[in-house]
């Protein structure tokens, strides 16, 4: 089942490439990325990442953009680093509240059939199991920059980062309106 789902995972990220320069012109600037920049650093304590992302447009943090972040994609697409915003929904104890960014750590899975025409569904019960999804970590906006800083990579599952990407979020809600599926549509990589 797991090489099904890596197999699943790379061919969605394929056609992710193929189909980027049709549709780039559709994104706004903030989900068009320009320059990344990743660094481990090793320490006695463990590894940690630090991660920069560039976009072309400035990062809107007034919480009225929608759904949409930045990832660092990860061996498998399990134990990745998100940097998202999604109000109202409130699934973070470290949110800021006016943007709604936070951090995460996901797992992802191909997409199911409440996520037509997405690249990716984040795996909800796997992903809120990880003690890293409710993750403190110190990170910034400043104009058309995101950063983290001192994220352990051993909350990554030691795994190297294979590429960044830009993404909205489509969360589908249920009775309760809590999410029960949030699709994931890849809008730039790096």
């Amino acid at each position: 089942m797991k090489i099904f789902q890596i197999n699943t995972l790379a061919a969605a990220l394929g056609l992710f490439i193929t189909t980027t320069t049709i549709h780039a012109a559709q994104h706004p600037g903030y989900l068009m990325l320009k320059e990344t920049e990743v660094e481990v650093k090793s320490k006695e304590s463990g590894k940690t990442l630090d991660l920069e992302i560039e976009t072309q447009g400035s990062i809107p943090v007034d919480g009225k953009s929608g759904a949409f972040g930045y990832g660092a994609l990860t061996d498998g697409g399990n134990n990745l680093l998100v940097l998202v915003t999604h109000l109202p929904i409130d699934d973070s104890s470290y949110e800021q509240v006016e943007s709604g960014f936070h951090a995460h750590v996901l797992d992802l899975k191909a997409p199911g059939e409440a996520c037509p025409g997405a690249n990716f569904e984040v795996d909800l019960d796997n992903s809120g199991k990880n003690k890293a999804f409710d993750a403190d970590y110190k990170w910034k906006v400043e104009g058309n920059k995101i950063s983290a800083e001192k994220v352990p990579v051993a909350d990554l599952g030691d795994a190297g980062v294979e590429s960044i990407v830009a993404f909205t979020l489509k969360p589908i809600l249920g009775a309760n309106q809590k999410p029960t599926n949030l699709c994931v549509a890849v809008t730039d990589q790096k």
